[in-house]
């Protein structure tokens, strides 16, 4: 009873943490960051105002727009919510988990990562969305998913102890998928810094073209693409190690990995070239953040295939 209890608030924190990640994209490529120039409150409301009438007299009225407060709120709101599901799942675990340590101790750290990037996330608005700032709330964020994922895949080994994978995580693979693990975090992180970097450039030079914009990034812009296609090449390393997965969920792991990497090159590619939409930044980065919980639940079912 308490392995399933634990199992689903664990995945439902989860799920919810990535839906996070996602509003948070959104709120970042729709210009949200500042949609309420205040924190906790939004222009000095506990719910946002609906038209400019509503608006304190302390607080410029030309920040005001209703769509982008709205979107901000959402964000605040479903952090709220994340936040309240992790402290549920801390508290069961708890409750029964006392002599499991990897799950009590995944769950104390859920709950440290969400309350101090609900924290810095006052300390996003009020630096007026200072890219270093920005930057350590997207790594806490990709660590808490990390984490959660650990917890959800270490419960749900209680509930089916069975074997998941064949493949015995030696060093080769163990160092690999830590690797991998690094160099996806830092390449979402250099994309996130390419992106500020291009917005401030932007806002000092109007008349740039986009071509014009990413010359200005020097060599800079080229880290991205050799750290991805580096990605890609270890990734090809890997599914030669998983070949002879007879059970098949490991090695299914590992191709979707690959696949899900050969996109997001495609992808990034075609955002450098093209004038795509702004919600495919969005869906760039977010299929990122999926991978760093895959890889995290990959080495676990290989953990516990070795133990």
């Amino acid at each position: 009873m308490a392995n399933r209890l634990f199992f689903k608030s664990a995945l439902i924190s989860t799920i919810l943490s990535y839906l996070l990640i996602f509003v948070g994209g959104l709120v970042r490529v729709s210009g949200s960051g500042l949609g309420c120039p205040d924190w906790p409150k939004c222009f000095g409301r506990w719910i946002p105002p609906t038209n400019i009438d509503q608006i304190p007299i302390h607080i410029d009225p030309t920040a005001f727009n209703i769509v982008l407060a709205w979107i901000e709120y959402g964000n605040r709101m479903l952090g709220v919510i994340v936040g309240f599901s992790i402290i549920i799942m801390t508290f069961i675990a708890v409750l029964y988990f006392r002599n499991n340590s990897k799950i009590l101790y995944s769950a104390l750290l859920s709950l440290f990562l969400v309350g101090t990037n609900g924290g810095l996330g006052a300390i996003v608005v009020s630096s007026v969305l200072n890219p270093f700032i920005v930057s350590l709330h997207m790594i806490l964020a990709l660590f808490l998913v990390s984490v959660l994922s650990f917890g959800t895949i270490e419960s749900y080994k209680l509930l089916n102890p069975i074997k998941l994978s064949n493949i015995v995580l030696s060093r080769k693979i163990s160092i690999s998928l830590i690797a991998l693990w690094g160099l996806i975090v830092v390449e979402i992180l250099l994309g996130t810094g390419i992106r500020t970097n291009i917005e401030l450039i932007a806002i000092d030079n109007p008349l740039f073209s986009k071509g014009e914009l990413l010359n200005a990034l020097n060599s800079y812009k080229y880290l991205h693409s050799i750290l991805g296609f580096s990605l890609l090449f270890l990734s090809m390393y890997l599914c030669y190690l998983f070949k002879n997965d007879f059970l098949g969920l490991s090695k299914q792991l590992v191709y979707f990995i690959f696949g899900m990497i050969l996109f997001q090159i495609f992808l990034g590619e075609l955002m450098i070239f093209f004038e795509l939409p702004q919600l495919t930044r969005l869906f760039h980065t977010w299929g990122s953040s999926w991978l760093v919980g895959i890889i995290i639940i990959l080495y676990n079912t290989l953990q516990y295939e070795q133990s």
